[in-house]
């Protein structure tokens, strides 16, 4: 009877050169597969996050914002619901006059239109656009849409929990606050200017006439 042979060392070496080869194109192309499920399961998250403002804007009967912190990789609504993104994502813009902004605001209306607006986001070599439109309200994204990135917001190296994120968020209502403050205090002196000038002309007005009286 014959011998029964195993395998030789050549052959060994031959089929894990293949098996090798094998790995080295499956494998890339499995990681980028699960790297557009990852950032569409993203981008379809925020469109249902600006969907819900423009249902709470509706059903509240007043306008209702999505702030995005372009450098923090985070947006949050009226309530403080925030939504982190995961840190390979940035955003950009083809504004060049929005180079020094820090945050994007999406405006939605208590009549379910909203203020038209579109930003972009940006992974390795994933692109996609999200879009607000102004009648209607509904926000949207397209995948691979041709958009100028003029301004990308490079992310901050520090990551902060959603804790240091609610500060932050606290921290710029008070600075809006007072902005606003001061822009009415503003208002309110130059309209107490207008009025001391108008009582002025008004007395000059009065002296005249009294001496052509006279």
């Amino acid at each position: 009877m014959r011998k029964k042979q195993g395998f030789t060392l050549i052959e060994l070496i031959v089929v894990l050169v293949i098996m090798g080869i094998i790995a080295g194109v499956a494998v890339p192309r499995f990681t980028g597969s699960l790297d557009s499920i990852r950032f569409r399961k993203t981008m379809n998250e925020l469109v249902y996050f600006l969907r819900e403002a423009r249902i709470q804007a509706m059903s509240t009967a007043k306008a209702i914002t999505v702030v995005f912190d372009l450098r923090g990789g985070y947006c949050w609504n009226e309530d403080k619901r925030i939504f982190i993104m995961y840190r390979e994502i940035e955003m950009f813009t083809d504004k060049f006059e929005a180079k020094d902004e820090q945050t994007s605001i999406f405006t939605f209306y208590p009549n379910g239109t909203a203020l038209e607006d579109k930003l972009g986001f940006v992974c390795d070599n994933m692109v996609a656009v999200l879009h607000v439109e102004p009648l209607g309200g509904m926000a949207y994204y397209k995948i691979n849409e041709e958009m100028e990135q003029v301004v990308r917001y490079a992310r901050n190296e520090e990551t902060l929990s959603e804790e240091e994120i609610k500060k932050n968020i606290d921290k710029s209502k008070e600075s809006d606050k007072l902005s606003e403050d001061i822009d009415m205090d503003g208002l309110d002196n130059v309209m107490s200017v207008d009025t001391e000038l108008d009582e002025d002309d008004e007395d000059d007005s009065a002296a005249a006439e009294e001496s052509e009286d006279e």
